[in-house]
């Protein structure tokens, strides 16, 4: 009895936190991995939830290993203190459960929230910096385990788009927060036509002007990212044949020897940033070196400068996790821009 107390105490003390405001002044910043949700749900539920909540968050990528992109953790109530300052925390409940996480949060939901809940006008409340800084929590709530599940099904897509939305927010600002490299940052946009922030430990590990490409580095583990550029050619039509191609071609030069395997490749039309764009999500390997690891390209036609732009990235990580370095990586290209010309070095007066 007094453990099941405990229990409830402590979620009608994060109910109140969540639904009235409460802000504290002095938060410790949150803890644990970026990729990491841990779920809070009526241990009854869980099975239930599993499976349409992976199948959102927790979707398998080829590496070429299969990695799911968020990792969930469930974890019971009881252990709730021990992780309410961690950064990804999602809350499960149904209003017809009698268990005590569902039973605290309807009876702490305002009325006009219950009621949009019952007729489905609410699903989910996402909230930041509850317990700690840079901290994402968000609270499912549904009639019953089928409207959960059916909820999570057509509205998971949503609450993907809010999570990862801070999710790459967060990320952003802890790689660029310190050590930022401004001085290559310049150095790019005075000898190639673009620019992209740069993070700390990041290197040219290769350039050539008359191929028209930089390769840029990071090691341990081995993460690359290559801009390449081209003058767009009269009647030019870009495809994802080409860009396989041309990118097999650099990498025979630069990545001795490294081929896409086009089988675990998949081409999507996208918009990156100003520009419509085709996007590879696959994976590469190199026989001679037995190695391989996934690789994400973004290729454009830029009229402005009236040039072909090819940015991409690989991961080669051996035994490690690579989902989180792809995300870091990706955190990098949103930051590039064209230039008309690469910026002259100012001339001392």
């Amino acid at each position: 009895m007094m453990k099941k107390i405990h229990i409830l105490n402590l979620f009608v003390l994060f109910v109140v936190m969540i639904f009235s405001g409460w802000d504290c002044k002095t938060k410790i910043n949150a803890l644990g991995e970026d990729d990491v949700i841990y779920v809070f749900a009526d241990s009854s539920d869980r099975i239930e939830y599993e499976e349409p909540l992976n199948s959102i968050f927790g979707q398998f990528i080829q590496t070429p290993i299969m990695e799911r992109e968020f990792l969930l953790r469930w974890k019971p109530f009881e252990n709730f203190e021990e992780y309410k300052n961690y950064k990804n925390i999602f809350i499960m409940g149904r209003l017809n459960s009698k268990d005590p996480v569902s039973q605290n949060v309807r009876g702490l939901l305002k009325e006009e929230v219950i009621e949009g809940v019952e007729d489905g006008r609410f699903f989910y409340i996402p909230k930041e910096d509850v317990w700690a800084s840079n901290q994402y929590v968000m609270i499912m709530v549904a009639n019953t385990v089928d409207d959960m599940i059916q909820k999570i099904y057509d509205l998971g897509d949503l609450a993907y788009d809010n999570f990862t939305q801070y999710y790459y927010k967060r990320l952003r600002e802890q790689m660029f927060r310190h050590m930022e490299q401004k001085e290559l940052q310049s150095y790019i946009e005075r000898h190639f036509p673009f620019t992209m922030r740069i993070q700390h430990d990041y290197f040219i590990a290769n350039e050539n002007i008359e191929e028209n490409f930089v390769w840029i580095r990071r090691v341990q583990p081995d993460r690359s990212i290559l801009v390449h550029w081209l003058p767009l050619s009269e009647g030019f039509r870009l495809n994802s044949r080409w860009i396989i191609d041309e990118r097999n071609r650099l990498a025979e030069k630069i990545y001795s020897g490294d081929v896409i395997v086009e089988e675990e490749t998949r081409a999507f039309v996208t918009q990156f940033k100003r520009w419509n764009a085709i996007r590879l999500e696959g994976t590469w390997r190199n026989d001679s070196l037995v190695i391989g690891g996934p690789f994400r390209n973004i290729t454009f036609v830029d009229s402005a400068t009236n040039r072909i732009y090819m940015v991409d990235y690989y991961v080669q990580a051996v035994g490690e996790r690579k989902i989180p370095f792809l995300h870091q990586l990706k955190v990098i290209i949103y930051s590039f821009d064209t230039l008309q010309n690469p910026r002259k070095e100012e001339q001392p007066a």
